[in-house]
């Protein structure tokens, strides 16, 4: 439900900030702070702590913070190893939004609306599946053959961004590429199966701090890959560098998640 939101916003996001930046160029970000203020407001005094007493721990400073939540995860394995294989698929991951209008304008001259209709498709596809399908296939498949499927569909994803060869033929990749919203419910189903009740917002917290260090390095990496293979300076051109590359990212994080899940299931059958 959490990434349908966030589809909901890909989608309403945008336009919303359009037509306010008729206002002036200050004004959208004038109300993203009163959203970001009224959200604040709304946390506070509406929602309520979700932890019962029983599972609550004292505060520890040392545990408050990215590096010092990541450490403590280092007792659980599986959850560790997990960690890197999601560093690695958000890396990857963050190829779309830093380098698609990029790409699009670069190798099919695509226009602000031709790009804007585009992430809206991808938007809508995004709240069917987090809104809908995720509910279905967890339970019916399991996390981790719904995480095999979602990586294998951004792979495959990937490679059709990177070769297509007309600009129509980004649309069926996208619907497609849609089912890797598979693959953060997934690593967070196994990943909070193998930790207590009082250390999964923590779990949460280190989770959301890969997001922003990828959120930094993804588009500086991929920007610059891009930027690599279509200057003057190219080896080759190649506009889809980033987007295979993100592919061969998601591949390494599949051969991680794969034997990562196993080893576990054995050891857990072994020890039953």
């Amino acid at each position: 439900m959490i990434g349908a939101a966030f589809g909901g916003g890909f989608i309403f996001g945008p336009v919303i900030g359009g037509i306010l930046g008729e206002f002036g160029p200050r004004v959208p970000f004038y109300a993203a702070a009163a959203l970001a203020f009224i959200n604040l407001i709304y946390g506070y005094f509406v929602m309520g702590e979700s932890l019962s007493e029983e599972h609550r721990r004292p505060f520890e400073l040392k545990r408050a913070n990215p590096v010092g939540a990541i450490k403590h995860l280092r007792k659980y394995p599986v959850v560790l190893g997990l960690a890197f294989a999601y560093f690695l698929f958000m890396v990857g991951r963050a190829s779309l939004p830093s380098t698609f209008t990029y790409y699009t304008i670069e190798k099919f001259a695509w226009s602000e609306s031709q790009i804007g209709l585009a992430l809206g498709f991808a938007g809508v596809f995004m709240i069917l599946v987090q809104a809908f399908l995720i509910r279905w296939a967890i339970p019916a498949m399991g996390a981790y053959n719904a995480g095999i499927l979602g990586m294998v569909t951004i792979i495959v994803g990937f490679c059709g961004y990177a070769f297509s060869t007309a600009g129509w033929q980004l649309y069926p990749w996208m619907a497609l590429a849609a089912l890797s919203r598979f693959v953060t419910p997934a690593f967070q189903s196994i990943m909070t199966s193998q930790i207590p009740a009082n250390a999964q917002g923590e779990l949460q917290g280190a989770l959301r701090s890969l997001n922003s260090i990828t959120s930094i390095i993804g588009p500086l990496f991929m920007t610059q890959l891009f930027a690599a293979f279509t200057g003057p300076s190219a080896p080759f051109y190649f506009p889809g560098v980033s987007f295979f590359g993100a592919a061969l990212l998601s591949a390494v994080c599949m051969f991680i998640f794969i034997p990562v899940v196993r080893s576990h299931r054995l050891t857990s059958l072994g020890k039953a």
